[in-house]
Protein backbone atom coordinates (compact mmCIF):
# COMPACT_ATOMS: atom_id res chain seq x y z
CA UNK A 1 0.00 0.00 0.00
CA UNK A 2 1.16 3.51 -0.72
CA UNK A 3 -0.38 6.89 0.13
CA UNK A 4 0.69 10.00 -1.77
CA UNK A 5 -0.46 13.42 -2.89
CA UNK A 6 -1.29 14.50 -6.44
CA UNK A 7 0.11 18.00 -5.89
CA UNK A 8 3.58 16.45 -5.79
CA UNK A 9 3.04 13.59 -8.21
CA UNK A 10 6.48 14.11 -9.79
CA UNK A 11 8.08 13.25 -6.44
CA UNK A 12 5.62 10.46 -5.64
CA UNK A 13 6.33 8.43 -8.78
CA UNK A 14 9.91 7.92 -7.62
CA UNK A 15 8.51 5.79 -4.79
CA UNK A 16 6.26 3.60 -6.93
CA UNK A 17 6.83 0.82 -9.47
CA UNK A 18 7.67 2.25 -12.88
CA UNK A 19 4.56 0.79 -14.56
CA UNK A 20 2.39 3.07 -12.38
CA UNK A 21 4.22 6.32 -13.26
CA UNK A 22 2.26 7.24 -16.41
CA UNK A 23 -1.02 6.54 -14.62
CA UNK A 24 -0.21 8.75 -11.64
CA UNK A 25 0.80 11.51 -14.07
CA UNK A 26 -2.49 11.06 -15.93
CA UNK A 27 -4.45 11.06 -12.66
CA UNK A 28 -2.85 14.35 -11.61
CA UNK A 29 -3.81 15.97 -14.94
CA UNK A 30 -7.51 15.02 -14.93
CA UNK A 31 -10.12 17.75 -14.58
CA UNK A 32 -12.24 15.74 -12.16
CA UNK A 33 -14.98 18.37 -12.07
CA UNK A 34 -15.62 17.65 -15.74
CA UNK A 35 -15.87 13.87 -15.29
CA UNK A 36 -19.27 12.32 -14.79
CA UNK A 37 -19.84 8.99 -13.08
CA UNK A 38 -18.88 6.05 -15.28
CA UNK A 39 -16.03 4.06 -16.74
CA UNK A 40 -13.15 5.66 -18.64
CA UNK A 41 -10.80 3.52 -20.74
CA UNK A 42 -7.10 4.22 -20.18
CA UNK A 43 -5.60 1.92 -22.79
CA UNK A 44 -4.98 -1.81 -22.77
CA UNK A 45 -6.74 -3.45 -19.83
CA UNK A 46 -6.45 -0.28 -17.73
CA UNK A 47 -9.47 1.82 -16.87
CA UNK A 48 -10.85 4.28 -14.34
CA UNK A 49 -14.24 4.32 -12.66
CA UNK A 50 -15.69 7.56 -11.36
CA UNK A 51 -18.18 6.48 -8.72
CA UNK A 52 -20.81 8.21 -6.66
CA UNK A 53 -21.44 6.22 -3.49
CA UNK A 54 -22.46 6.37 0.13
CA UNK A 55 -20.10 5.70 3.03
CA UNK A 56 -21.23 3.46 5.90
CA UNK A 57 -19.89 2.47 9.32
CA UNK A 58 -16.75 0.35 8.94
CA UNK A 59 -18.47 -2.63 10.58
CA UNK A 60 -20.81 -2.82 7.58
CA UNK A 61 -18.01 -2.96 5.00
CA UNK A 62 -16.08 -6.03 3.85
CA UNK A 63 -12.42 -5.99 3.06
CA UNK A 64 -11.35 -6.87 -0.49
CA UNK A 65 -8.27 -7.70 -2.53
CA UNK A 66 -7.51 -7.95 -6.22
CA UNK A 67 -5.12 -10.24 -8.05
CA UNK A 68 -4.93 -8.82 -11.58
CA UNK A 69 -5.19 -5.10 -10.85
CA UNK A 70 -3.63 -2.41 -8.72
CA UNK A 71 -6.16 0.12 -7.41
CA UNK A 72 -5.23 3.81 -7.41
CA UNK A 73 -7.97 5.64 -5.50
CA UNK A 74 -8.55 9.36 -5.04
CA UNK A 75 -11.50 11.02 -3.35
CA UNK A 76 -13.13 13.79 -5.39
CA UNK A 77 -15.95 14.94 -3.08
CA UNK A 78 -16.66 14.23 0.58
CA UNK A 79 -14.69 12.28 3.17
CA UNK A 80 -13.88 8.58 3.28
CA UNK A 81 -11.96 6.27 5.53
CA UNK A 82 -10.30 3.20 4.01
CA UNK A 83 -9.30 0.28 6.22
CA UNK A 84 -6.11 -1.57 5.36
CA UNK A 85 -4.65 -4.97 6.24
CA UNK A 86 -2.02 -7.04 4.46
CA UNK A 87 -3.40 -10.09 2.68
CA UNK A 88 -1.43 -12.35 5.04
CA UNK A 89 -3.64 -11.23 7.98
CA UNK A 90 -7.03 -11.61 6.32
CA UNK A 91 -7.79 -15.26 6.99
CA UNK A 92 -10.38 -17.14 4.97
CA UNK A 93 -12.00 -15.67 1.88
CA UNK A 94 -15.76 -15.17 2.26
CA UNK A 95 -16.64 -14.40 -1.36
CA UNK A 96 -14.83 -15.08 -4.62
CA UNK A 97 -15.79 -12.83 -7.52
CA UNK A 98 -12.76 -13.80 -9.58
CA UNK A 99 -14.49 -12.90 -12.84
CA UNK A 100 -14.49 -9.29 -11.56
CA UNK A 101 -11.08 -9.60 -9.86
CA UNK A 102 -12.67 -9.07 -6.44
CA UNK A 103 -12.04 -11.31 -3.44
CA UNK A 104 -13.78 -10.49 -0.16
CA UNK A 105 -12.87 -11.25 3.44
CA UNK A 106 -14.43 -10.53 6.80
CA UNK A 107 -12.47 -7.62 8.23
CA UNK A 108 -10.09 -8.44 11.06
CA UNK A 109 -10.82 -6.99 14.50
CA UNK A 110 -8.26 -4.25 13.96
CA UNK A 111 -7.34 -2.31 10.81
CA UNK A 112 -5.06 0.54 9.97
CA UNK A 113 -7.13 3.38 8.52
CA UNK A 114 -6.47 6.10 5.94
CA UNK A 115 -8.61 9.25 5.89
CA UNK A 116 -9.18 10.67 2.42
CA UNK A 117 -10.56 14.17 2.00
CA UNK A 118 -11.24 15.87 -1.33
CA UNK A 119 -9.27 19.06 -0.72
CA UNK A 120 -6.09 17.22 0.21
CA UNK A 121 -5.60 15.47 -3.17
CA UNK A 122 -4.46 12.34 -1.38
CA UNK A 123 -4.33 9.14 -3.38
CA UNK A 124 -3.96 5.58 -2.16
CA UNK A 125 -2.44 2.68 -4.09
CA UNK A 126 -3.50 -0.86 -3.21
CA UNK A 127 -1.46 -3.73 -4.62
CA UNK A 128 -2.64 -7.37 -4.84
CA UNK A 129 -1.13 -8.01 -1.39
CA UNK A 130 -3.19 -5.21 0.20
CA UNK A 131 -6.63 -5.78 1.67
CA UNK A 132 -8.71 -2.62 1.61
CA UNK A 133 -12.10 -1.80 3.12
CA UNK A 134 -13.41 1.19 1.19
CA UNK A 135 -16.28 3.60 1.72
CA UNK A 136 -16.11 3.62 5.49
CA UNK A 137 -17.71 6.66 7.13
CA UNK A 138 -15.22 8.87 9.04
CA UNK A 139 -17.55 9.56 11.96
CA UNK A 140 -19.58 6.38 11.67
CA UNK A 141 -22.40 8.19 9.87
CA UNK A 142 -22.84 7.65 6.14
CA UNK A 143 -22.52 10.45 3.63
CA UNK A 144 -22.31 10.86 -0.13
CA UNK A 145 -18.87 10.72 -1.77
CA UNK A 146 -17.51 10.83 -5.28
CA UNK A 147 -14.25 9.07 -6.05
CA UNK A 148 -12.05 7.91 -8.90
CA UNK A 149 -10.58 4.42 -8.91
CA UNK A 150 -7.97 3.57 -11.51
CA UNK A 151 -7.59 -0.15 -12.22
CA UNK A 152 -4.08 -0.76 -13.52
CA UNK A 153 -3.23 -4.24 -14.79
CA UNK A 154 -0.36 -5.91 -12.96
CA UNK A 155 2.52 -6.36 -15.44
CA UNK A 156 2.45 -9.83 -16.94
CA UNK A 157 -1.33 -10.03 -16.51
CA UNK A 158 -2.21 -7.73 -19.39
Amino acid sequence: MYVGNLEQWQEEIRNLPEFLSPHIKKLAAFDFDALTAGRYELGGLNYMNVDEAETAPAAKRQIECHRRYVDVQVLLDGEEVIGYQPLSRLGAMTEDRGSKDAYFYNPPAENDFILLMEARKTFAVFFPTDGHRCLCAPAGKGAAVRKAVMKIAVPGDE
